[in-house]
């Protein structure tokens, strides 16, 4: 192993030692090479080379045909060159030729004391489906959170995640909660240009934390790229509206928002998930919905429905995963604007 330490080609020391003459260690760091020559004091010479096993700022440890490893130790004027065994042998030591330099060590990214702190990270909305505390939502709403909050009645309460449909984009979250209002589930699915109304909490609490409502009807029977599970709607569908409920004036849910066209791609292209395919999904998780409304409901009724049965739902999770996931181009979650500067 080299590490932490900078070399000459060659760097090269003359030395001295009491039984010898005189002897010369060089260091060769491009062909990995330690060797030594010098003479004896009958005059008669030698000359060594020792292959480089590993090298840092401290020592070179050598090893050389059946001779153990031998660890030679170096410094500004003096060296001392060592056995494996420990026996050691010193040398009065002057370096003559080349450098070695200690680099810096690589300094790691200091950690701030925030990244583990859990905080309110995204927005999104879910709806009652149960009067036992079940709601519906996206998956993307709940993807990666250390904890999802329900706010209700002015408290915010945490949810369990009880099961996920990551290709629909789906999820049911339970909250110790007993809903007096919940919303039953259309058993048809939408028909072109029928009438709609999404609801939930576009854009988080920026504009109020109260619940708000867009009146569209149904562009499109598919979703991008044909997905039949999906269709297609001119009702405004903005970030933090994921998960929210899109229903007729019966106040039967007959799909969940689900997923915009950017605005510099398309206008007025929204997309929302089929009741269907909500439906399929619960029963396999042993969720059962009212059954839908027959009569039309007054605005008023059908106003106090929405509000009491859809939900702002926050993702809560460290500042070091907001961070990651706000890096990622294809974040879908509606992060709050403080963690995005």
């Amino acid at each position: 192993m080299w590490c932490n330490v900078g070399f000459a080609d060659v760097v090269r020391w003359d030395c001295k030692h009491w039984n010898l003459k005189f002897i010369n260690f060089e260091i060769d760091t491009e062909k990995k090479v330690l060797r030594g020559w010098g003479a004896n004091k009958d005059n008669s010479t030698f000359n060594e080379s020792y292959s480089i096993i590993s090298m840092d700022d401290e020592k070179v440890v050598v090893k050389q045909g059946s001779y153990p490893s031998w660890e030679w130790y170096y410094g500004t004027n003096q060296s001392a060159y060592v056995t494996s065994d420990s026996a050691w042998v010193h040398y009065d030591c002057k370096k003559v030729q080349g450098e070695i330099t200690k680099k810096p060590k690589k300094k790691e990214p200091k950690q701030s004391p925030d990244n583990d702190k859990v905080v309110a990270a995204s927005s999104g909305s879910g709806f009652f489906v149960t009067r036992a505390g079940h709601l519906v939502t996206n998956y993307h709403v709940i993807e990666e959170c250390d904890a999802v909050k329900v706010n209700f009645n002015a408290k915010e309460i945490q949810a369990d995640i009880i099961a996920i449909d990551k290709f629909n984009d789906l999820a049911i979250i339970k909250a110790k909660i007993n809903p007096t209002k919940v919303f039953p589930v259309s058993e048809r699915d939408v028909s072109l240009l029928q009438d709609i109304i999404v609801a939930g909490f576009p854009l988080g609490k920026r504009i109020s934390a109260l619940i708000k409502t867009h009146k569209g009807s149904v562009t499109g029977l598919a979703g991008i790229g044909d997905n039949y599970s999906n269709f297609q709607t001119d009702a405004t569908i903005n970030h933090g509206n994921s998960g929210g409920p899109i229903l007729t004036q019966k106040g039967n849910v007959i799909g969940v928002a689900v997923q915009l066209i950017p605005p510099d791609k398309a206008q007025n292209i929204f997309f929302g998930v089929k009741s269907s395919t909500l439906t399929t999904f619960a029963k396999a998780n042993k969720v059962n919905f009212l059954p839908p409304n027959t009569r039309e409901m007054s605005n008023e009724n059908l106003g106090e429905l929405i509000t009491e049965a859809t939900v702002f739902l926050e993702c809560w999770m460290t500042v070091a995963k907001i961070k990651q996931l706000i890096a990622q181009e294809e974040n879908r979650k509606a992060f709050y604007s403080e963690h995005k500067q």
